[in-house]
Order: C-alpha cells, then sequence, then structure tokens
C-alpha cells in the first residue's frame, strides 16, 4: 500500500522538457560525432601520423573501425536536421528508418570499441589502443557518444528483436570479408590479432556471437528508455494540471495555443494525433470523436497564428 502511495505523489514530469532536453543532447551529441569522424578520417587518409603501415592513407578503409565510425556519423548527419527542426517547433519525433540506422551504426561501434579496450590493447597496450592518434576518436570518443546517443536520446521508436539480426549485417560482411583477405588471400594483415591466440575459425564464430549479444544489449537499453519516455508523456498529458478543463474540447485548444507558439511563416501544420489521443482518453466517456478533436485542434491553431500576424 506505501508503495502504491508513493507511485501516486510522483511528481509529475514535463514531457517538453524531457523532449527539449533530448533534443539538445542529441544536437551536441550528433555534431561531435560528426566533426571528430571527420578530423580523425582525413588525418587517417592524408596519413597524417605517418605510421607507414599497410592501414595508412588509403588503407585506413579496410579498417572496420573507420567503416564503422563513418556510418555511425553520416546516421548521425541523417539525425541532425530532425533534432534541430524538433528544438525548433518543440517537437522531437524521429523516422524509424533513421533511428534502426542508428541501431546498425551503433552496433559497429560498440563493438570497435569492445574488441579495441580488449583484444587490441592486450596485444598493443591500452594506451596504444585507445589513446594514441585517431584512436582517441574512433575507439573511444566516438563509440562512447554514439552508444550514449542511441541508448539514451534517440529513442523514439522501440526496436525489435529481429532488427538485431540487421544491425549484424555490416559486421558479418566485414567478418567474412577480412577472415578472406587475411586468411585466404594474404593481402591483408591480421591487425585485429584474429589468429594470434586461438584458430581464427574460432575467433570468427566467437566474435559473431558477441556482436549478437551487443546488439541485444543495446537494444534493451534503448528499449527501456523508451518506455522511460513513453510513460512519463503518456502520464503528462493524462494527469497534469495544464490540461485539467471541465471538455476535452478546452484541452485541445490549449494544447493548439502552445503549439501554435512555434509555429514560423512557411511552416506545415501538422496535428499531433498522438497527443489529443491521450487527452481524449484523460476525459474517457465524456470525450468527443477524435475527427472532431482534430478540427478543434486545427481551428484553434489557426486563431493563434493569425493572432500574431504570422499566418
Amino acid at each position: 500500500m506505501e508503495n502504491s502511495n508513493l507511485a501516486k505523489e510522483r511528481p509529475i514530469i514535463n514531457a517538453r522538457k524531457i523532449n527539449k532536453m533530448r533534443c539538445i543532447s542529441g544536437i551536441v551529441l550528433c555534431a561531435l560525432v560528426i566533426v571528430l569522424t571527420a578530423v580523425a578520417f582525413t588525418l587517417n587518409i592524408t596519413d597524417y601520423y605517418k605510421d607507414t603501415t599497410p592501414e595508412a592513407g588509403i588503407g585506413t578503409l579496410r579498417m572496420f573501425t573507420t567503416i564503422s565510425n563513418l556510418f555511425a556519423a553520416l546516421a548521425a548527419f541523417m539525425c541532425l536536421p530532425f533534432q534541430i527542426d524538433g528544438l525548433r517547433r518543440d517537437h522531437y519525433k524521429l523516422p524509424s528508418w533513421i533511428v534502426i540506422l542508428m541501431y546498425v551504426g551503433a552496433v559497429g561501434v560498440f563493438l570497435t570499441f569492445t574488441i579495441a579496450s580488449t583484444l587490441i590493447s592486450f596485444a598493443q597496450g591500452f594506451v596504444q589502443a585507445m589513446f594514441v592518434h585517431s584512436n582517441l576518436f574512433m575507439h573511444l570518443i566516438n563509440p562512447l557518444a554514439i552508444t550514449l546517443l542511441f541508448a539514451f536520446i534517440i529513442s523514439d521508436v522501440p526496436i525489435r528483436f529481429r532488427y538485431g539480426f540487421l544491425a549484424m549485417v555490416p559486421v558479418t560482411a566485414y567478418a567474412f570479408l577480412y577472415f578472406i583477405m587475411v586468411f585466404v588471400v594474404g593481402q591483408w594483415r591480421d591487425v585485429y590479432q584474429a589468429n594470434a591466440f586461438i584458430p581464427w575459425p574460432v575467433t570468427l564464430v566467437l566474435m559473431l556471437l558477441l556482436t549478437f549479444g551487443l546488439s541485444q544489449l543495446l537494444r534493451v537499453l534503448h528499449n527501456l528508455t523508451h518506455r522511460y519516455v513513453e510513460r512519463n508523456l503518456v502520464r503528462y498529458y493524462k494527469e497534469s494540471p495544464d490540461y485539467d478543463f471541465p471538455r476535452v474540447s478546452d484541452a485541445v485548444a490549449k494544447l493548439a495555443e502552445v503549439e501554435s507558439k512555434f509555429y514560423r511563416k512557411g511552416d506545415d501544420i501538422y496535428i499531433p494525433v498522438d497527443i489529443i489521443g491521450l487527452l481524449s482518453d484523460r476525459f474517457g466517456a465524456a470525450s468527443i470523436p477524435v475527427d472532431i478533436l482534430y478540427d478543434i485542434y486545427l481551428e484553434h491553431y489557426i486563431i493563434h497564428i493569425k493572432k500574431r500576424g504570422q499566418a
């Protein structure tokens, strides 16, 4: 009984503040990933460090570290416009395909971080593997930033179990290419020490199992964040005194007033059907059909933007 009372007394978190924080954090981390990846890749491709290894210069493109970081940076670049627009409109929503793309990128760089901090560190030394040259960006900062970004910020869409296999596709493809080029063709050196301690076929199986495990770990963390955000979003619109009105039409009119403050001339007008649905549920039997609520929202939205002379 006491736990139940504590749950009821738990303060209602403003869902808008959560989304604003996610937008700002997402913009900062995405920009960081993009900039650091560009810097590290440029330094590697121009052989700035003069490492004189087969992986220097253009050879950096044969490294999974480079490939995974570039892929994740591309996903971050595609997130950025939606996050900037979400901050401006006070409405944060990423398309599901971009969230899945970030999932694939996050699994790749998380694997890079795991291998670099264990296997490569054992062979080369932890400082060399994690802090020297571009390793600081591609083995440490970027993987941590992208993992944080996907697991705790880009949480709009729940990731289903089957998408874990999709996230494994780039890793699996690279793994087989690596083992062919290193152990069959012999054109690449075994930079990842895949045959140094145990036979390489065993390493291949273990790496694929590791990738699957990491993909599921990231999926679980992401989905936990998604449920937290959704739970607070639902609770805010169903229980917050901000929308405590006698009728659902009044609550929807208030929502339209709040949303209209972020309108800029030339913007498309969208109807937040998910939020209106929550307000409709809040009033239960006293509610009216949602299609009429959509009309009420649109009518009041236009009224308010006209008042400010923005229409």
